[in-house]
């Protein structure tokens, strides 16, 4: 972790692509070498023609049940026969 403060911070001229604030410092985290190795294979791996194909199996499935969920109400549906769940207070 690499920490910045206010007065190495505030003149940086690539502060306004770091961070907004203006009074803050800036505090940035490294992920262990053997996180940021995995991260850049399982990357490379999204963009091959198999993953892409894989995904959008799955692109089209999470888009039914989004729709299904969102755009008809069933999120919150009891099945059929089923009365309404009581809370207990006890």
């Amino acid at each position: 972790m690499a920490r910045f403060t206010k007065s190495q911070c505030r003149p940086c001229p690539a502060r306004t692509q770091c961070t907004s604030t203006a009074d803050n410092a800036r505090t940035v985290g490294f992920p262990p070498l053997e996180l940021g190795d995995l991260q850049l294979r399982v990357r490379a791996e999204q963009q091959t023609p198999e993953m892409k194909t894989r995904y959008a199996v799955r692109s089209g499935v999470e888009g039914t049940v989004n729709e299904f969920a969102h755009g008809h109400g069933m999120r919150r549906c009891r099945y059929r026969g089923q009365g309404r769940p009581t809370s207990s207070t006890s």
